[in-house]
């Protein structure tokens, strides 16, 4: 293959095109199970197809099924990127859009990597959809929810497009496992059938992008609904992580020995003792009438914002970084609970997978990517006795920097309110225990 220019590249992104390296394509063609399916009517379908890699890696590893298909589809938005493949091999490519695309065909195989990214003519994000048919996406989807990214629609659709115990093999991000925006998809798919994963890491499109992947295997079947099994792939073959036969939908997290004996012992989870808020961002910084850039700032008894580079491990940094300053005054026009001393959190980074942590006994203003941890008057903090210095402690200590790596890999960049929320958190005699487990001292003291 020749060199991809970056212009190339560029034009690449604005549809979320990733091409599949072959031995990717070879795993999903192989998963493909001939139980269930009607060789009589087979029909197979490739969903953002390009140069229909899946299809032709169908003929290569699976010519059985490839010769016995009455029907091989592919479909393609970008007439750029389509290929002399079509009406060759009894593939048929169709130029259209595939989310707004109409058939009255059912499939039984529905295979590819469908493009991933934020539908949106904004600069920060890579799918350059405009207004009307992002608009027209959110009509016709109904997992769409939030910051929705375009690949949940893909799924949604093509699982609509399945013939009853038909197949849908996917290369896929790993967010939709736990984030907040799939969980109307994470419903779905529990409700239409057998859901499984195979977790492949974050290499598989290095150097062209680094994100965390994961191979969805989806059968449609009301069986096997509410069904879902977590495997991971490694060169030596590929091992199953968990089973559930009752999911209902719930985030998907990894387990380890390591985390099933935090989670045992910890009487709570952090979202039983605290709300969780998240900073003004900062266009609503620099929109707000209370906030001032002065020239002189330090005759003029201001507070500085603070955000993420002020916050370290288990210290603030009540430096000016931002450029941004308010009144002591006005502080809480920003956010109510910028009234009293908190627990601050940085969002952590993947890779890194640490928590930055400390209390802000000062009580500053923020702004940007750092969480306010509000403990919450309930009964059952009446049973949490450990202070805020002390939480400070436990979620900077080696136990939950390795339980974070471990229950959510290197899924996403930034760490989310909702990993955070479900984060074990012991009392004073929990921890008691934590410190004579055999973790414990395998893992070192807390930092």
């Amino acid at each position: 293959m020749m060199p991809i220019t970056i212009k190339e590249r560029e034009r690449k992104k604005d549809f979320g095109i990733f091409f599949t390296p072959e031995w990717v394509v070879d795993l999903m063609t192989n998963l493909i199970d001939n139980h269930g399916l009607n060789l009589k009517d087979l029909k197979i379908l490739e969903p953002a197809c390009g140069a229909c890699q899946f299809l032709l890696g169908i003929k290569k590893n699976r010519q059985d099924l490839f010769n016995r298909a009455v029907k091989k589809v592919g479909v393609e938005i970008n007439s750029k990127v389509l290929n002399s493949v079509n009406n060759l091999n009894g593939i048929s490519v169709i130029h259209h859009d595939f989310l707004l695309w109409n058939t009255g065909d059912k499939y039984d195989i529905i295979i590819g990597n469908p493009p991933y990214g934020i539908p949106s003519l904004s600069d920060h994000y890579t799918i350059k959809v405009d207004n009307k048919t992002k608009e027209r996406y959110k009509e016709i989807f109904e997992t769409w929810y939030g910051k929705y990214n375009v690949y949940g629609a893909f799924i949604e659709k093509s699982i609509k497009l399945l013939k009853n115990n038909g197949q849908l093999i996917f290369i896929v991000p790993a967010t939709f496992m736990i984030l907040d925006e799939f969980k109307k998809l994470r419903k779905f798919l529990s409700e239409n059938g057998k859901t499984e994963i195979i977790y492949m890491g974050s290499d598989v499109f290095k150097p062209e992008a680094d994100v965390t992947t994961v191979v969805l295997k989806f059968r449609k079947s009301k069986y096997e609904k509410n069904k879902l099994v977590l495997y991971e792939y490694a060169k030596d073959g590929i091992g199953p992580i968990l089973k559930n036969d009752f999911w209902r939908g719930e985030i998907i997290l990894f387990k380890s020995e390591l985390s099933e004996e935090v989670e045992n012992i910890c009487s709570f989870r952090l979202k039983d003792l605290y709300e969780v808020k998240i900073s003004p961002r900062t266009p609503e910084i620099k929109s707000s009438k209370y906030v001032i850039k002065p020239s002189d700032h330090e005759s003029n008894g201001l507070l500085p914002i603070l955000n993420g580079r002020n916050l370290k491990i288990g210290e603030i940094v009540y430096e000016p970084i931002t450029g941004y300053w308010i009144e002591p005054k006005n502080k809480t026009k920003l956010r109510k609970f910028f009234a009293k001393p908190h627990i601050v959190v940085g969002l952590g980074f993947r890779g890194d997978g640490r928590l930055g942590c400390a209390y802000d006994h000062k009580a500053y203003p923020w702004m940007g990517d750092v969480y306010h941890l509000l403990r919450k008057n309930t009964l059952l903090n009446m049973d949490f006795n450990l202070s805020e210095e002390e939480v400070v402690d436990f979620l900077n200590s080696n136990i939950i920097q390795k339980y974070v790596k471990e229950v959510f890999r290197d899924i996403t960049y930034h760490f989310s309110i909702t990993q955070l929320s479900i984060l074990p958190m012991p009392t004073r005699e929990d921890l008691l225990k934590l410190k004579e487990s055999p973790i414990w001292k395998e893992i070192g003291n807390m930092t």
